[in-house]
């Protein structure tokens, strides 16, 4: 997204601060993906519930669910997916396309995040419920609420996309049970250094995003 496209409207301080207040959750919950992602392999055997309550991207859903049952698996699942997602919405509701303008002076106008929504923009006119369905992360719930997407189907389209990539991430992982098994026992056996590799990992990631909102 380049200068140009962003909107020229900008947030006051009591804004700012309704921002932070209504961000606050979503941002708590990337940073604990990040310790959760750190802490797996000490979870993903014993605590599987625990772990995708931290970090509910797609692998650790995969491997969670391999260690879980469906009932908890599926509660768990989408408490964790879903429970920013009103906060975000609301943010965009609210600010509209300012919004924009704050994620980049926050992330930088060259951010993955900001990026994503750009993409998403394009389509959503014409797909927006559609995409809301397949992917209701945090860019296409900041979308929505942007585009004023009414919050009776906003929350009805995003449980439901939520819970059909649960029952299909659950799925799968039923139907390679010995492969996913075989993986969380490599994970628990080799816990000490795959933990290392986590926290180069995050350690890296962090580093990039910074250097993206430092270059922006």
């Amino acid at each position: 997204m380049t200068e140009s496209e962003l909107p020229k409207a900008s947030l006051g301080d009591n804004e700012r601060r309704r921002v932070k207040q209504l961000a606050a959750l979503p941002v708590a919950l990337a940073l604990a993906a990040y310790v959760g992602q750190i802490l797996t392999s000490s979870l993903i055997d014993s605590q599987p519930l625990l772990l995708i309550s931290l970090n509910a991207t797609d692998p650790m859903l995969l491997l969670a669910a391999n260690q879980s049952g469906p009932v908890a698996f599926l509660l768990v699942g989408a408490i964790r997916l879903f429970a920013p997602d009103l906060f975000l919405h609301q943010l965009g509701w609210e600010f509209g396309p300012a919004t924009k303008n704050y994620l980049a002076e926050e992330f930088g106008k060259n951010s993955g995040l900001l990026r994503t929504i750009a993409v998403l923009e394009r389509w959503f006119p014409r797909v927006g419920w559609l995409l809301l369905f397949l992917v209701p992360g945090y860019p296409m719930c900041l979308l929505a609420g942007i585009a004023r997407m009414k919050r009776i189907p906003f929350v009805a389209v995003n449980l439901a996309g939520t819970l059909s990539r649960l029952l299909l991430i659950y799925w799968v992982s039923s139907v390679f049970e010995g492969p996913i098994g075989a993986v969380v026992r490599f994970i628990s056996r080799f816990s000490l250094p795959f933990t290392l590799l986590m926290v180069v990992l995050v350690v890296l990631q962090s580093g990039r995003n910074k250097k993206r909102a430092d270059g922006a």
